[in-house]
């Protein structure tokens, strides 16, 4: 299987029936729950309103600290990146989930609110100096790819799949995406990598309006996706 660089993961809870809440007492909860990650000094935004639900009220972010944690009163999400070409070996799935699935199962309790929608979105690359062609190589018919046909000649190209299907007693969508994109090397220099994104989620608002998960959802739904992240990486890459 090609060597795969972390760059991204994002857990998230969605509550679209949260619809006002002191920041302040929010705030030191999570800084309690989770400071030895994010830290303990968030950014907390005047509320109004009128401001939208998906803008963050709270945030938690220091610079060369690769957590991150935002919350607004639609969404929280809790981040965890560092740069392609770090030395420092990458977070494993299972670290990060369970870490994840800790913060996750106590946030209702935090904000007094129920957690409709669950999410685990990873993103990784793999420096390839045919990226583009690897990705097509392998995923495009060969027909298409000869002079002439739909596919040769392509200055960039990615591959996006959506799956929806019954996992571990929830409805689950997975969404991957794959591309070859240019980035940029600590020394200046350009290489091209293919980049995988795999984006897992329990069912929307608009797929499942009666959802409601209860603690032990949001515990196992975490607890247990990072197995399923790494079945999807290998069938796609092994």
């Amino acid at each position: 299987m090609l060597d795969f660089k972390l760059i991204r993961y994002l857990a998230a809870a969605f509550t679209p029936d949260l619809n006002n809440f002191s920041s302040l007492k929010v705030a030191n909860k999570v800084t309690s729950l989770m400071g030895q990650y994010v830290g303990d000094e968030p950014t907390i935004l005047p509320t109004q309103q009128d401001l939208p639900p998906d803008v963050p009220r709270i945030i938690f972010s220091q610079p060369g600290n690769r957590w991150s944690l935002n919350i607004s009163t639609s969404r929280t999400n809790l981040f965890y990146q560092q740069k392609p070409f770090e030395t420092n070996p990458d977070m494993p799935e299972k670290e990060f989930s369970t870490i994840a699935s800790v913060f996750f199962s106590e946030f209702g309790n935090v904000i007094n609110s129920q957690i409709q929608r669950v999410a685990f979105v990873s993103e990784r690359l793999s420096v390839q100096d045919d990226a583009l062609n690897y990705i097509q190589n392998k995923f495009c018919n060969v027909d298409q790819l000869q002079k002439g046909r739909a596919f040769s000649g392509s200055k960039s190209f990615e591959i996006h799949s959506l799956k929806t299907y019954p996992w571990e007693g929830f409805d689950i969508n997975s969404w991957v995406r794959i591309k070859a994109q240019n980035i940029k090397a600590p020394e200046g220099e350009v290489k091209t990598a293919i980049v995988a994104i795999n984006d897992l989620n329990t069912l929307s608002m608009d797929e499942a309006p009666e959802q409601k998960l209860a603690p032990d959802d949001v515990k196992r739904f975490f607890e247990n996706i990072s197995d399923e992240l790494c079945k999807i990486v290998a069938l796609y890459f092994d």
